[in-house]
């Protein structure tokens, strides 16, 4: 889970966005400007220029030029307590993601995250897809992450860095969406920590609007002692997911159950995301 401290950029990023497409133009001296009053793309939708909305990424990126970022807020909730000792109750907290394509197929994608012990654990991704295009049939992609975040989440862990990889598929056709993830952390440090992760991303389109779906991940830890919070190997967090995008913007909310960052038992989590994209 993660919190931000990057709400008042997070506005002024929505509201450039809120501008329309970009392009490049050049005035009267010959020299390159932005172009901020290109509307959106006839044949493109805002819900697909979304790189990840809560766990799952989509091979296909986003569009070349394309630039985006959302915010969101989530809560949690567990009877078995939420943490290394299982001392709080529930968790809140608050984020930003950006996103760009410089090119046709690579997606870069940033994070500034606070995780769920105060630490400041930023990430980076690039997504490239290798096969397909975007809202027709199959994709394949890679990814590659760098996060300084730790596999153990207790509060005198120290922070350590992790490199993941994977591979990145997508399917849309005939108003379904579907996107699976399986992406394998290593840790940079001495304890030779290795995860591996499984997500998946179901959705159907319902009118112009209206995605309904599921989004949900599961971690499993393959090598390393640092074990998760409640002493497990494995944990996973996903649910049902509403999006809703229209012109530039849009917003999302998914809730479900959760043993991720829970001491024992089962916990509740629920997220929402509200964001814009040129294109």
């Amino acid at each position: 889970m993660k919190r931000f401290e990057s709400a008042k950029f997070g506005v002024v990023v929505l509201g450039v966005l809120a501008g329309g497409g970009w392009s490049g133009v050049a005035n009267a001296d010959g020299v390159a400007a932005v172009d901020m009053t290109q509307p959106a793309r006839a044949d493109r939708d805002v819900k697909t220029e979304v790189p990840i909305l809560t766990y799952t990424y989509q091979a296909t990126g986003v569009s070349a030029g394309a630039l985006g970022a959302e915010a969101y807020g989530l809560g949690m909730t567990a009877a078995g307590g939420v943490g290394d000792r299982g001392a709080n109750r529930g968790i809140a907290g608050a984020g930003l993601t950006l996103w760009g394509s410089p090119f046709d197929r690579l997606t870069l994608v940033g994070d500034a995250a606070r995780d769920v012990n105060g630490n400041f654990a930023p990430s980076a991704a690039a997504i490239v897809r290798i096969l397909g295009r975007a809202e027709d049939g199959p994709s394949l992609g890679v990814i590659g992450r760098f996060k300084v975040e730790g596999f153990g989440v207790g509060p005198n862990d120290e922070m350590e860095s992790e490199i993941e990889g994977g591979l990145l598929f997508s399917y849309a056709k005939s108003h379904w969406h579907l996107d699976v993830n399986a992406i394998t952390g290593f840790g940079t440090g001495d304890d030779g920590e290795i995860d591996t992760e499984g997500r998946l991303r179901i959705g159907r389109d319902i009118g112009e609007h209206l995605r309904l779906g599921v989004d949900g991940q599961a971690r499993y830890r393959l090598s390393g002692d640092a074990p998760l919070v409640g002493g497990r190997s494995g944990d996973f967090a996903g649910g049902p997911q509403v999006l809703f995008g229209s012109g530039h913007f849009f917003g999302a909310f998914t809730a479900g159950p959760t043993t991720t960052n829970v001491f024992s038992g089962l916990g509740w989590t629920a997220v929402a995301t509200i964001g814009g994209a040129t294109f």
